[in-house]
């Protein structure tokens, strides 16, 4: 068995490991030493026709304002 410092193992091991998009730093506090997380992929922006379908719905559904409707498209954001 070879003798390897414990920063080379570490550094060998996250390269191993780094997701597709690569490591990225965190601005404040996050998980891991360093604070190191993987960014969320682009974000996909909800069509309402798309937001509608999700609870079986059509647009016309909705209020003529569209606020109802922004905020269905808010709440299944925020779920993903």
């Amino acid at each position: 068995m070879t003798k390897e410092k414990l920063s080379k193992i570490i550094k060998d091991v996250n390269k191993e490991n780094t997701p597709p998009g690569g490591w990225k730093k965190a601005s404040g506090s996050g998980p891991g030493p360093g604070n190191t997380i993987v960014e969320k992929k682009e974000d996909k922006i909800m069509t309402n026709e798309e937001a509608a379908a999700s609870v079986d719905l059509e647009v016309s559904d909705f209020s003529d304002d569209g606020a109802d409707l922004e905020d269905l498209k808010d709440i299944l954001d925020s779920r993903e």
